[in-house]
């Protein structure tokens, strides 16, 4: 039984292990930035909004449909709507209506209406596309910025390390007399000055790992790390995509010159909606309609004779003329026959034809045409920024990539003249102060190749970013 819990346990904290040191590609932190960015979430939403929009203004084309029914009990004396008879008693009616219009011409604006938000809808899918894309595009920054930064602890880490055994050797010379304390003081100082800088680069790091995470939607205290692929810059890595050829790709495929180009047509589109107010308006409009009145009675069987009566009236012999008294039964007429009885339909046109009103249309035609422009000069706006970006882009890669190449032969000389000096500090033929200052002149190089490297490999992915390749390593 104990030999299982231990299992138990084993395979608990080795799933745990495994989950604790998961590596992360580039194109991971990508996918998961993307999937949890609550901006990007919340722009979603704003979208199904947006075609809920579309959906209504097509549904505005429609005819209208609606049914009204009352029911009214009336007391003291009134006219009845179905017997145009006065009624002093109490009476029920029961009014049922189903009315029905549409609009068949009003300067196009349903139609406009309708063009404008499918223009809206599909800029804001573009929109969406390009924040995943500039999400992508920090990931990828912030994923090249730890990289660099482990490299460049890397090299601290050697280069303490380095020091360290100079200073072991410096320490064992002073022992025997054979060096001056002064030469092992100064080796101690340029350790103490390699170890700040490596805990100066050890922060950089957390702080570049802790903005990723920050960028992903990650727990500060989640464990993290990411794979770190092989980027050394081989001949024929400096070959560039040509600026021109980028440009133009862009122009015709990426998002946000997409989504300006739509504002722009959604914009003409306002303004064909504001020009409509001046054309007239022709609705149809048909309606049905019947009812129930509790007034509105009918014989119920044959009049009963009650007798004779004098009417007032006297025959030519001076006979008084008598009449004859009916009693007549009645009863409410029956719903069905009412409904069939009382039922109306109504068909008309109707026709609005826009004089004044307060120069408002014209106002808004003037703000539309101001709109439209500035729709087109955001369109412009975003073609020069994009152009102006793939240019930078192109000119600090080549730069980057010179740079380099001159500091690869600057650490290629530097390294061989500090093996050089190294062999001479040992033979006691230099100070320390030379040693370090070698060394030094070392580390400066190795820092600016590889600030170069990555510096040019950034403006590398810019430039693949903006000719539609993945962001990959």
């Amino acid at each position: 039984m104990n030999y299982k819990i231990v299992l138990i346990i084993a395979i608990l904290a080795l799933v745990q292990s495994s989950k604790a040191q998961k590596v992360w590609t580039l194109e991971e932190c990508i996918q998961y930035a993307q999937s949890h960015n609550l901006d990007l979430k919340q722009n979603k939403l704003q979208l199904e909004i947006q075609e809920h929009n579309l959906a209504r203004s097509r549904a505005t084309m429609l005819p209208t449909l609606n049914a009204n029914v009352n029911d009214v009990v009336n007391w003291g004396k009134s006219v009845d709507r179905y017997t145009n008879q006065f009624a002093d008693t109490r009476t029920n009616s029961v009014n049922l209506y189903l009315q029905s219009s549409v609009t068949l011409f009003n300067g196009f604006k349903l139609l406009n209406s309708v063009k404008k938000n499918k223009l809206e809808l599909a800029a804001q899918h573009y929109d969406l596309d390009y924040q995943e894309d500039m999400k992508a595009m920090d990931i990828t920054t912030a994923f090249l910025q730890i990289l660099y930064n482990k490299e460049n602890l890397k090299n601290k880490n050697d280069q303490v390390s380095l020091t360290q055994m100079q200073v072991d050797r410096t320490q064992k010379l002073v022992d025997a007399g054979s060096a001056a304390k002064g030469d092992l003081y100064n080796i101690k100082s340029q350790m103490a000055t390699e170890q700040a800088q490596k805990i100066e680069s050890e922060n950089i790091l957390m702080l570049s790992i802790l903005k990723i995470k920050q960028l992903m939607y990650l727990p500060g205290d989640t464990t993290f790390d990411i794979s770190a692929p092989q980027m050394e810059l081989v001949d024929g890595f400096g070959k560039l995509q040509d600026p021109t050829e980028v440009y133009q790709y862009a122009l015709q495929n990426r998002p946000e010159i997409k989504s300006a180009d739509m504002r722009v047509q959604s914009a003409d589109k306002d303004l064909s909606i504001s020009k409509g107010s001046i054309s007239p308006n022709l609705n149809l409009s048909a309606s049905l309609g019947s009812g129930y009145s509790g007034a509105n009675s009918i014989l119920d069987g044959n009049p009963v004779l009650q007798g004779y009566y004098p009417n007032g009236d006297r025959t030519m012999g001076g006979d008084i003329v008598m009449s004859p008294d009916f009693t007549y039964n009645t009863r409410p007429k029956a719903w069905d026959d009412q409904i069939i009885d009382n039922k109306n339909l109504s068909i008309g046109l109707y026709l609005s034809i826009p004089l004044f009103n307060g120069l408002q249309t014209h106002s808004n035609i003037s703000q539309a045409k101001i709109a439209k422009q500035k729709a087109e000069l955001n369109l412009e706006n975003a073609k020069w920024q994009m152009r102006q970006t793939i240019e930078q882009a192109y000119a600090d890669a080549r730069s980057a990539y010179k740079q380099y190449e001159a500091s690869a032969l600057q650490v290629d000389a530097l390294s061989e003249a500090f093996n050089y000096a190294e062999q001479r500090y040992d033979a006691k033929l230099i100070t320390a102060f030379e040693y370090n200052d070698a060394k030094i002149k070392l580390d400066i190089a190795t820092s600016e190749q590889l600030n170069a490297k990555y510096n040019y490999v950034f403006r590398v992915k810019v430039l693949d970013f903006y000719y539609g390749k993945p962001l990959k390593l």
